[in-house]
């Protein structure tokens, strides 16, 4: 498979769709605050989640690409796809906590709170690029 040419065609796609998964986050911090949990909470509770789930994917990833057999090999293109845009919002979200604040996002109306997220977004652009670099090499010493 080959990982670059799938990432560089999903990091088309991303650099046109950062603002929808932006609006999954800012729905994500909705859904949490129905449930009673405040605005800022909401955020810090998606960051933590976030952080955690960008920097372990790529490894459970990696773990399952070296031990694929033939009959797995056929569903792996679009597992690959599923893990760009898992990992993109992961990432999108977790450096968001470093261009913004949770009060930003839930209390400040200047028009600017949420637009770090797009941003953000396009700098996951890139490392997904460069993760998709290691899997190839991944995959090829798995093969030998």
């Amino acid at each position: 498979m080959n990982f670059i040419k799938s990432t560089l065609k999903f990091s088309i796609l991303g650099f046109l769709i950062p603002g929808i998964t932006a609006i999954f986050l800012l729905g994500i911090q909705m859904f949490l605050s129905a449930l009673g949990i405040e605005c800022t909470t909401s955020w810090k509770i998606i960051w933590t989640v976030t952080i955690i789930s960008g920097i372990s994917l790529p490894f459970i990833f990696g773990n399952y690409i070296t031990n694929i057999t033939d009959e797995k090999l056929k569903t792996l293109k679009l597992k690959y796809k599923i893990f760009c845009l898992i990992e993109y919002i992961c990432i999108q979200a977790s450096f968001g906590c470093y261009f913004s604040s949770s009060n930003t996002l839930c209390y400040v109306s200047d028009g600017q709170n949420g637009l770090e997220l797009v941003f953000t977004a396009w700098l996951a652009i890139p490392i997904l690029i460069i993760l998709s670099f290691i899997f190839k090499e991944t995959i090829s010493y798995a093969e030998e």
